[in-house]
C-alpha cells in the first residue's frame, strides 16, 4: 500500500495541473455539502443544549388536520392534572411589557412561565434563584423576574448586584430573583421570565384561547412520547364537555421539543442537501471523466505492467490510490471551505438571529459525514476508469503504444457520465426556475394594500396604566391625533395588528345571523379592530357601505363591523351584505362596510375571511399605521417625540415600513432560490466544463479519423456536424432523462411552490433552451479545432 501511495504521488506530481484541477472541484462540491449538512445537523439531528433533551417534548392540542396548534392556560391545567408519564410540564406565555429602568423607555420581549418551567429545561440561574410553587401560586408574589444574560448586559450593564433589585416594568415595580445564563433561552424574542399565575386568574383558565400557551414536558425515565400522548388522549375524554364546541374533535398532540422548535426547517434544509448532494456528483463526473483521459494515456504503461505479470486487481488497485488520494485531498480542502463558508451562511439565512443559542459549525458529526462524501466520491469517481482499463485488449494496445488510446468501452462510460451530469445539471435547474417563478408570483401578488410611503409600529400600553376599555380607546386617540399634526403626515390609523405581521392572527368562528348555526362554526375567520383612518393609511379600498365614524367607537353604540370581500365570497357570494347580520362573539353585528381582502399574514398566504371591529370591542393590542408624503424613515424621530408627548415612558417599537415588511414576509423564499439558484448555477458551468472536456478529448483521441475524412472531401460544415452532432446527442439524452427526474423532484418541492405548477411547461422550457446553449457553446470550441486538422500531419503522426 505503502508503494502504491508513493507511486500515485509522483505520478500525480508529474501532473500538477491535473492535481490542482481534480482537487479544486472535489473541495467545491464536498465544501458546500459540509457547510449545508453542518445546518442540518445543527437543527434536526444535534441534541438541545439542555440536560438529556432527549426527554424535552412539546405537548399541543392537534386540529383535524393532524397539525399542532398550541394550547390555552384551562387545557394546560388540565395536562398538569392528569399526566403520569411527564416527570413536569410547564407553560409558556409571551408578552410585551415597558422597561422605563436602566434608560430610555424601551419595549421588551418576554414570557410569563408556570414555575416549573425553568426545571423542565434542566437550567439553573447564574445569578439568583429560580421561580417557586409559591410565587406562581394564588396570592403568592408575582411582581417578580429573571432576566436573561443578555438583557441584564446590555441594559443593566452587567451588574451583579442587580439581585433583589426593583425594576419598572409596565408601570409597576418587579423584583429582580435571578440572571440567566448565556444563551440559556432557543428564543431570542424571550428577555426576562415573570410568573405565569395561570390557576390565579379566572379568565387564564377558560378553554378558548384567551391565554395561550407554549407547553414543555420532560418524559419520566423510560416514559415514550407514544405512551404520553395515549395517556393525555384517554384523559381529554373526562373533561371534553368542558371544552367549545368547535375544539371537541381535536386531540392532543406530544412530540420531542427539537421537533417543535426546527422540524418546520426539515422541507428547506433537505431540499438545500439534495442540491449540493448533486453538485457533488456532478463534481464526480467531471473528475471520473479527468481520470478516464488520464487512463487512456497510460494505457500502454498499464498493458505493458499487465504483460509483465501485474494482475488486474493490482492494477485497479494502484488506480483507486490515486482516487482515494485525490478524494482525501478534496476532503480536507472541502472542510476548510466549509468551515469558512459556515458563518456568511449562518448570517444570510438568519438562522443566529432566529436562534442565537444553536450552534452551526464542525463536530464529530460533520467530520463524520465528510468522511463518508470523501470515502464515497473516490470511489464513484475512481472506481470506473479504474475497471475500464483493468482489462485492455493486450495487441491493440501494444501497438498503440504508449501514445494511448481510447477503447469503445471507455467512450461508453465518458458518454454516459456526460449524460449523467446533465440529467443532474437539467434537475438542478428546474427547481431553481421553479422556485424563482414561485418567488416572481409572490412577489407580484397584490397583497390587497398600498405599500408605498407607510410607516408601521407598535405601542404596548400597561394595564395599571390603562385598565379599563375607555383608558385604552382614548389613549390610541390621543396617539392618533397627536401624529396628526405631525408635518409630512397624511393619515394615521390604529389597529390590533399589521398587515404582514408573519403570524397567524386572531380568529373566531362567525355564520351568518338569519342561518341556523351548526356548532357556531360556519366559517373561521380572522378578525382585528381598527379606529381612526386605518383603512386609508394603508391604502385598502372600500368596495361598498362606509367605513367607522366616531360613533361606532363607543360601547353603547351598535355592534357594527366591515367585512372584506374574502368573507363576503364565502357568506354572500350573491348577495348584498350590506345591511346583514353576522353571529360573532355571541352576538349580532350588522355590515357596515365592506373592503378588499387584505394578505394578512405574509405575500405568498392568500387572503382569507377577515371582519374589522371598532376598537372599542378589542382594544388590547395598539398598532399604529401611518401613511407619509415623503420617505416614512425620516419622520421616525417625529413619531417618538408625537407618542412621548402623550405618554413620555411610552416607547416605540418594531418601527419599520410597510415596504420592508413585504420584502421581509418572503425572506424564506429569497434564501432558498438564493442558494438553489447559487448550487444550480455551480452545476451549469461544471456542466459545461464536462462537455467541453470529453468533447475536445473526443476530438484529440479522432485525429487520425477526422484527417482521413477531410482529406476524402469533407467540409467544414460536415466536420462541424460530426463533432456538434455527437455532443448534442448525449446532452439531448441528459434533457430527455432530467426531464423525468425533474418531474419527482418538482413533486417533491411542490409544497414549497406558490401558485406554480412543479411541471410547469414554460420552466422545462428555459432549461432545456439555456443547457442546450450552454452545450452548444461548450462543443463549438473543440469543433471548430476539428475543421482545422491538418490531414498530412494527422497521418504522419499515426
Amino acid at each position: 500500500m505503502l508503494q502504491d501511495l508513493r507511486f500515485t504521488i509522483r505520478q500525480l506530481a508529474k501532473s500538477p495541473g491535473f492535481a490542482v484541477i481534480a482537487v479544486l472541484t472535489l473541495a467545491l462540491g464536498i465544501g458546500a455539502n459540509t457547510a449545508i449538512f453542518s445546518a442540518v445537523n445543527a437543527l434536526l439531528l444535534r441534541p438541545l443544549p439542555y440536560f438529556e433533551s432527549d426527554r424535552l417534548v412539546q405537548v399541543a392540542e392537534k386540529v383535524s388536520n393532524g397539525g399542532f396548534n398550541g394550547s390555552d392556560g384551562g387545557v394546560f391545567s388540565d395536562w398538569e392534572d392528569q399526566t403520569t408519564q411527564l416527570e413536569s410540564i410547564a407553560a409558556l406565555h409571551t408578552v410585551n411589557k415597558n422597561l422605563v429602568t436602566g434608560g430610555d423607555p424601551i419595549r421588551i420581549s418576554g414570557a410569563e412561565v408556570s414555575a416549573p418551567y425553568l426545571h423542565v429545561l434542566r437550567v439553573h440561574p447564574a445569578l439568583g434563584r429560580d421561580f417557586t410553587r409559591a410565587d406562581d401560586a394564588p396570592g403568592g408574589e408575582r411582581h417578580v423576574i429573571i432576566l436573561t444574560h443578555e438583557l441584564w448586559q446590555t441594559r443593566f450593564q452587567g451588574d451583579a448586584g442587580i439581585i433583589g433589585r426593583a425594576v419598572q416594568i409596565d408601570a409597576e415595580s418587579y423584583t429582580v430573583i435571578g440572571v440567566l445564563p448565556p444563551q440559556a433561552l432557543l428564543n431570542p424574542n424571550i428577555t426576562f421570565l415573570t410568573p405565569a399565575t395561570i390557576r390565579a386568574d379566572a379568565y387564564k383558565l377558560v378553554r378558548n384561547y384567551n391565554y395561550t400557551c407554549f407547553v414543555i414536558g420532560r418524559l419520566k425515565p423510560g416514559a415514550t412520547i407514544e405512551q404520553a400522548t395515549a395517556e393525555l388522549v384517554a384523559a381529554r375524554k373526562s373533561v371534553i364537555s368542558q371544552y367549545p364546541s368547535f375544539r371537541q374533535n381535536w386531540s392532543v398532540g406530544v412530540r420531542s421539543l427539537q421537533e417543535a422548535l426546527f422540524g418546520n426547517t426539515r422541507p428547506v434544509v433537505l431540499t438545500l442537501l439534495a442540491a449540493v448532494g448533486a453538485v457533488l456528483l456532478i463534481a464526480c463526473v467531471n473528475v471520473a471523466n479527468l481520470l478516464l483521459a488520464r487512463a487512456a494515456a497510460r494505457q500502454g504503461e498499464i498493458s505493458v505492467r499487465i504483460a509483465l505479470g501485474a494482475s488486474t486487481g493490482r492494477i485497479v488497485r494502484q488506480l483507486l490510490t490515486e482516487s482515494m488520494l485525490l478524494a482525501f485531498a478534496g476532503g480536507v480542502a472541502g472542510i476548510l471551505l466549509g468551515a469558512w463558508i459556515i458563518n456568511p451562511l449562518v448570517a444570510f439565512t438568519r438562522l443566529d438571529v432566529l436562534a442565537p443559542g444553536l450552534v452551526v459549525g464542525i463536530d464529530w458529526r460533520v467530520l463524520l459525514f465528510t468522511l463518508g462524501a470523501t470515502c464515497l466520491t473516490g470511489l464513484l469517481f475512481g472506481l470506473f476508469p479504474a475497471l475500464s482499463v483493468a482489462r485492455p485488449d493486450m495487441n491493440e494496445c501494444i501497438k498503440q503504444g504508449v501514445r494511448g488510446s481510447t477503447s469503445g468501452s471507455r467512450r461508453k462510460l465518458q458518454s454516459l457520465l456526460i449524460v449523467a451530469e446533465t440529467t443532474l445539471t437539467v434537475v438542478l435547474l428546474v427547481c431553481a426556475g421553479l422556485l424563482l417563478r414561485s418567488f416572481m408570483k409572490a412577489f407580484s401578488s397584490n397583497p390587497g394594500f398600498n405599500r408605498d410611503n407607510v410607516l408601521v409600529f407598535n405601542l404596548s400600553l400597561p394595564a395599571s396604566k390603562a385598565p379599563t376599555v375607555e383608558h385604552r380607546v382614548r389613549f390610541a386617540q390621543d396617539i392618533r391625533r397627536s401624529i396628526e399634526q405631525v408635518p409630512g403626515v397624511a393619515y394615521v390609523g390604529v389597529a390590533s395588528s399589521m398587515p404582514m405581521n408573519g403570524r397567524i392572527g386572531f380568529g373566531e368562528f362567525i355564520g351568518r345571523e338569519d342561518r341556523p348555526r351548526q356548532n357556531d362554526n360556519d366559517l373561521n375567520a380572522g378578525f382585528d379592530s381598527a379606529d381612526g383612518d386605518f383603512f386609508r393609511a394603508a391604502g385598502i379600498p372600500l368596495l361598498r357601505g362606509r367605513f367607522f365614524t366616531e360613533a361606532d367607537n363607543n360601547a353603547k353604540a351598535p355592534k357594527v363591523m366591515i367585512v372584506n370581500d374574502a368573507l363576503v365570497h364565502q357568506l354572500f357570494p350573491e348577495e348584498d351584505p350590506i345591511g346583514r347580520f353576522l353571529h360573532f362573539k355571541g352576538a349580532a353585528w350588522e355590515i357596515v362596510g365592506v373592503v378588499g381582502s387584505v394578505r394578512q399574514y405574509q405575500l405568498d398566504v392568500d387572503p382569507l375571511p377577515q371582519v374589522y371591529l371598532p376598537e372599542v370591542h378589542f382594544p388590547w393590542y395598539t398598532s399604529v399605521i401611518v401613511r407619509t408624503h415623503m420617505p416614512p424613515l425620516t419622520l421616525a424621530a417625529d413619531m417618538r417625540r408625537a407618542v412621548q408627548a402623550v405618554d413620555p415612558e411610552q416607547p416605540i417599537a418594531d418601527l419599520t415600513t410597510l415596504e420592508e415588511l413585504v420584502n421581509n414576509s418572503l425572506q424564506t423564499r429569497r434564501v432558498i432560490l438564493t442558494l438553489l439558484g447559487l448550487f444550480a448555477g455551480v452545476a451549469l458551468l461544471l456542466a459545461c466544463i464536462g462537455i467541453y472536456g470529453v468533447m475536445a478529448y473526443s476530438v484529440a483521441q479522432r485525429t487520425r479519423e477526422l484527417g482521413i475524412r477531410i482529406a476524402l472531401g469533407a467540409g467544414v460544415p460536415s466536420v462541424l456536424k460530426l463533432v456538434l452532432g455527437d455532443g448534442l446527442r448525449l446532452v439531448g439524452l441528459g434533457l430527455a432523462l432530467g426531464a423525468v427526474a425533474s418531474y419527482g423532484a418538482g413533486q417533491a418541492l411542490a409544497s414549497q411552490l406558490y401558485a406554480t405548477s412543479s411541471s410547469d411547461p414554460l420552466v422545462f422550457l428555459l432549461v432545456a433552451f439555456t443547457l442546450l446553449a450552454v452545450a452548444l457553446f461548450a462543443c463549438w470550441i473543440p469543433a471548430r479545432r476539428a475543421t482545422h486538422v491538418n490531414p498530412v500531419e494527422a497521418l504522419r503522426a499515426e
